[in-house]
């Protein structure tokens, strides 16, 4: 079975998540765990086999992915509750639709692509193939990259790829595509991630990426509207999680930190909770080594207070 779901999504950060829920619950424990964001279901097969009394709510708003999980997590069906949705639906007023009356105790967002998605899912994610560009990750519909490309006006270009790609070559990449599409249509990922290349300089491009990477990325955050997502679901994640649970996110861009970073401090001045991580954990130079994918994640924990924990948060330094 394991040959049949290659590749698996590499488990970012997991022996300081895992490290994290460990030094605050007993692994013989009853425990509910919510993995929002299931991809290929790495993390959540750890938590499962670390924590073997416990449940876990397993999410994704890709039913491809969330199927994927499911059939990798098969030997723990019986405390699995699959679940398609977006992370920012989820409150515990949804989560009773599906029979689930408690709050969770730990909950865990990675909030990076899959290796599915950019290798195998046929949506233009990456530009190493000549894939339709749709990059939705929900099959709910929806505003495609394709038709962001082909017909979005100039300064909605622009601030795209300026603002969620930091692309310092925006202006010329625009102009591209804009006299481009004045003849076709731009509807493959590779025609654009050959446009891309066309574009910049070779002595200007990144050392060991290819120089679409960031105009590809910046698509996928306005095709999905994550940053929204991460604004809404990060906040209603807060609320939701048990007093006295963790609540962890990794993210891959300095855009999603910032959110999650501000979200997470204001509510530890509130008192409601503590923060565990004054600043984001990184990877190890190991784990980059086995998985240079892994290079610009960061980490940040969240404990839910008791109603006895009432200690001020010092802010945390600006990144």
């Amino acid at each position: 079975m394991e040959n049949e779901l290659e590749p698996v999504h590499y488990s970012v950060l997991y022996r300081e998540i895992l490290s994290f829920f460990l030094s605050v619950f007993d692994k013989d424990r009853e425990l509910l765990f919510l993995d929002g964001t299931a991809g290929e279901g790495g993390h959540s097969l750890l938590l499962l086999e670390q924590f073997p009394n416990s449940k876990l709510v397993l999410v994704d708003r890709d039913s491809v992915m969330l199927s994927r999980a499911q059939a990798r997590l098969s030997a723990h069906s019986s405390r699995v509750i699959p679940i398609e949705a977006n992370f920012s639906d989820l409150d515990l007023e949804f989560l009773n639709g599906f029979g689930i009356t408690n709050p969770p105790d730990g909950i865990l967002l990675d909030l990076g692509i899959s290796t599915f998605h950019l290798l195998h899912a046929g949506r233009g994610f990456s530009f190493r193939e000549n894939e339709p560009l749709d990059m939705r990750l929900s099959s709910s519909g929806g505003i495609s990259a394709e038709d962001v490309i082909n017909t979005y006006p100039e300064k909605a270009l622009s601030k795209i790829f300026y603002e969620y790609g930091e692309e310092r070559w925006t202006k010329k990449i625009v102009e591209a595509i804009l006299e481009r599409r004045r003849h076709a249509r731009i509807g493959y990922s590779g025609d654009l991630a050959q446009l891309v290349s066309r574009v910049i300089p070779r002595k200007f491009w990144p050392p060991g990426r290819h120089p679409a990477t960031r105009v590809f990325q910046a698509l996928r955050i306005e095709v999905n509207q994550e940053l929204l997502h991460i604004e809404i679901g990060v906040k209603k994640l807060l609320d939701l999680v048990a007093k006295g649970g963790l609540l962890q996110v990794i993210s891959f861009h300095s855009l999603e930190d910032r959110i999650i970073k501000n979200l997470f401090r204001d509510y530890a001045r509130n008192g409601e909770a503590k923060l565990l991580t004054k600043k984001p954990v990184l990877p190890t130079e190991a784990e980059t080594k086995e998985n240079p994918a892994s290079r610009s994640a960061k980490l940040r924990v969240i404990h839910k207070s008791l109603p006895t924990d009432t200690e001020d948060e010092e802010e945390d330094e600006e990144e």
